[in-house]
């Protein structure tokens, strides 16, 4: 009966309830989703091994991965703090990887692909709509404004609120907002049926509108990677769209324009203090070339390397830039082998784009390309993927994009 029980427990369907469960509450609590991917891993881990209902099978260039995970898992027992750094690594690389997998091996067919992209959807929504709320409370968004100190009130005296909704950040929550962004408009424009169609073009514009109201100037200009790779991969006329940025700038002149504009001013201070991380960082990377100074403990080793914050107690969690911090925290064949792996996802998600069979992979494909093209803009000053709630969205959207690919080669096994 505990036999019956247990392979009932671990089916195929049970585990995909559970993968769809997990990837509707990734971006919406940085914990919660744990509870149902824990399951998901153990219960397919148990179905390969004695139902045989699904497999496991190793994606393409999955070679650049497993150096990262080695490099990263080594690098702990040089940090400064070895037991936290091997947790973190533990609910961390080990677990994109997992779910990767995971994601990889048992969303198979395309109506179980389409349910999956959906629970993604269903989750944008949620945060969406929670953004929206969150920002009518003009109150409270001011007064952490204030404690997160997520803008230079002297520069930008009348920006008193910026967007985060369940994503504890807006620049994380812009980083959210353009890899739905990237799927979302790949499925708009390729979508034949009306009623999707429009169903997909709402949700976008309102990913958009929070996307504009996080007040990010990295995602802005990150959107653009998404227009460029709309231009050069989908349909050359998307480039007029970068004529509409002067036209923007020469007639409107609020807060939006404002934040855009400091880019270039040489008066922000948080330019001024990515510049000092950098700095530093470079530093972490010329000592600690092979091993790095540990994974996740950037913050620990930062301080010996402060040229520029004299305050104390203040606590700087990572780089602004994932090149340089995945350089530091893990050295640099580690963290080679991390960027690797990153832009492997877009170079997969190209190949099923100009080479899928059917609709859903090319719009996957298309999808993929855009989003790790605009992450690879954002993550040169900022270093969204620190956040767990992004990476996982990062890692299981590539996933899915990725595995489309495996049903158009037809192969299977590792490597394939």
């Amino acid at each position: 009966m505990g036999k019956v029980s247990a392979n009932g427990l671990c089916s195929k369907q049970h585990i995909l309830h559970l993968l769809y469960a997990t990837l509707f509450l990734l971006p919406l609590n940085p914990f919660l989703f744990y509870i149902t991917l824990l399951p998901a891993i153990g219960a397919w881990l148990y179905n390969w091994k004695r139902q045989k209902e699904v497999g496991l099978s190793l994606p393409p260039l999955w070679q650049m991965g497993v150096v990262f995970l080695l490099c990263s898992f080594l690098s702990a027992f040089v940090s400064k703090n070895t037991a936290f750094s091997l947790m973190n690594w533990a609910l961390q690389p080990l677990m994109y990887g997992l779910l990767y997998l995971l994601i990889y091996n048992t969303v198979s067919t395309e109506k179980e692909k389409e349910k999956a992209l959906y629970a993604f959807l269903a989750g944008a929504v949620v945060t969406v709509a929670y953004g929206f709320f969150q920002y009518a409370n003009a109150a409270g968004m001011a007064a952490d404004m204030e404690a997160q100190s997520w803008v230079d009130p002297e520069r930008f005296p009348l920006l008193r609120r910026r967007m985060y909704s369940t994503l504890e950040n807006p620049n994380l929550f812009g980083a959210y907002l353009l890899m739905m962004i990237s799927i979302l408009t790949a499925f708009t424009l390729r979508e034949k049926a009306v009623k999707r169609k429009t169903v997909f073009a709402g949700i976008l514009l309102a990913l958009l509108l929070c996307l504009a109201l996080t007040y990010s100037r990295g995602a802005w200009v990150s959107l653009a990677a998404i227009v460029l790779g709309l231009t050069l991969f989908y349909d050359k006329r998307f480039g007029f769209l970068f004529l509409l940025v002067p036209v923007v700038l020469a007639f409107y002149h609020g807060q939006v324009v404002e934040r855009f504009l400091s880019l270039f001013s040489g008066e922000d201070t948080s330019v001024d203090l990515r510049f000092a991380l950098w700095e530093s960082t470079v530093a972490m990377i010329e000592e600690h070339p092979l091993l790095g100074v540990g994974w996740g403990t950037y913050f620990l080793a930062y301080p010996d390397y402060n040229f520029f914050i004299q305050e104390e107690g203040v606590l700087i969690f990572h780089a602004h830039n994932m090149y340089l911090n995945m350089l530091a925290e893990v050295g640099i064949p580690g963290g080679l082998a991390f960027l690797g792996a990153f832009f492997a996802q877009g170079i997969l998600c190209w190949k099923n784009y100009r080479y899928g069979k059917d609709s859903f992979t090319k719009s996957m494909g298309l999808g993929g390309v855009l989003m790790v093209m605009a992450l690879a803009v954002i993550s040169m000053g900022d270093h969204v993927l620190f956040s767990r709630s992004v990476s996982f969205c990062f890692w299981s959207l590539s996933a899915l994009c990725v595995s489309c690919g495996k049903k158009e080669d037809g192969r299977t096994g590792a490597g394939s």
